[in-house]
């Protein structure tokens, strides 16, 4: 039976970001995944790494989101030099444009709102807009000049952490479910996976929105999947060279010359099919960001599922059984947490106390609020 100081149950950014961090400071680190590990949510993201607050949710999630955004140029460096692969984070900024009537109005509500919160969101005419990108549409309105914003490929960022985490002795076990969690006198000190034992100091689900399927979590960890859909299209002429958003939908630039275009919302379960209602819904937002895109040519089309939570917000931090630790629930904001959320578990974990208050965050306000709809 093999023993480790750490085990984490999922390997999707999340878990392998937290790994990583875990490993660096030499403790022993086992991720078990249903599956590929990398291949869900974190697979499928766009990689907009975008901390402004959109909804009245976001605003408690934005301290962390800050340090993370600002954890990031440090995070790839040590990831890329520890893999040697690339993550390709850009830091490009990002448009973010308004349409019609109340576009002027809308656009300075929101600057207003964003600089109240600390990030220097800058309001710009559309001739400024069109000098930072010229392939905004002329239909737009308004627009805001959000320079602190970056973005990166998920795809190439996972594989590049868990390739970081296994060189600093991460072992991985893919395509193997976890059965049991292991408690025992108020602890917990393992897991069962695939008929075998394995024993931690630690047990971390980070599951994403498969956290709540596994042995007992729905009380710590209730999420549920919201399907995502994402179109990649390969422009003939006039590429968008920065990341481009609006209400309804966003578009953002890779490396190799594709724009990735989305997304959807949708309560469908843990379908994960694409539709052609949602491709639709994505065209129509992409070419009214960038209309040169409408000649562009669909090289593929995904979706994937998003973990959300009864109240939108992460589930971070121990539960009221000793040993037995939360990293789930980051809804649409997965990939820019990755960062914070390993260093605040690892200082958590390692330390006794995290650098960041959580308290909102964590896995006992479920059953809290349960408590309380049965008085």
């Amino acid at each position: 039976m093999k023993t480790f100081d750490a085990i984490i149950v999922g390997g999707g950014i999340i878990g392998g970001s937290l790994a990583f961090e875990l490993a660096t400071r030499k403790l022993s680190v086992l991720i078990i995944d249903r599956q590929i590990p990398g291949k869900e949510a974190s697979w499928a993201a766009a990689g907009m790494l975008a901390p402004e607050p959109e909804s009245a949710d976001d605003i408690h999630v934005l301290p962390l989101a800050r340090m993370s955004l600002a954890s990031y140029p440090r995070f790839v460096e040590a990831i890329e030099e520890a893999s040697g692969l690339t993550a390709q984070f850009r830091s490009d900024g990002t448009l973010r444009l308004y349409f019609g009537l109340d576009g002027e109005s809308e656009r300075d509500r929101a600057a207003a709102s964003h600089r109240q919160a600390g990030l220097s969101t800058e309001s710009v005419s559309i001739a400024q807009a069109r000098e930072i990108e010229p392939s905004i549409a002329t239909s737009a309105t308004a627009a805001t000049w959000l320079p602190y914003e970056c973005s990166i490929d998920p795809r190439a960022l996972t594989h590049a952490v868990l390739t970081a985490a296994e060189h600093k002795g991460v072992e991985l076990r893919h395509g193997t479910a976890v059965n049991e969690i292991l408690i025992g006198d108020g602890r917990c000190d393992g897991v069962v996976a695939g008929g075998e034992t394995f024993r931690s100091r630690h047990v971390i689900i980070a599951a994403g929105c498969f956290s709540a399927g596994v042995d007992g979590m729905s009380r710590y960890a209730p999420t549920c999947p919201v399907r995502g859909q994402i179109v990649a299209l390969q422009p003939s002429k006039y590429s968008p060279k920065r990341v481009l958003r609006a209400h309804n939908g966003y578009v953002v630039p890779r490396n190799d010359g594709r724009v990735i275009a989305g997304s959807t919302s949708e309560n469908a379960g843990f379908e994960k099919q694409v539709t052609a209602e949602g491709i639709e819904q994505i065209l129509r937002a992409a070419t009214e960001l960038a209309p040169s895109l409408a000649s562009a040519v669909i090289v593929d089309a995904w979706s994937g599922l998003r973990p959300d939570t009864p109240d939108h917000l992460p589930i971070l931090g121990p539960t009221d059984i000793e040993g037995l630790w939360i990293a789930t629930g980051h809804y649409r904001n997965g990939i820019l947490l990755a960062p914070g959320t390993a260093r605040v578990m690892r200082e958590w974990i390692v330390g006794g106390k995290p650098s960041l208050a959580l308290e909102r965050f964590s896995p006992l306000r479920f059953s809290a609020e349960q408590r309380k709809a049965a008085r």
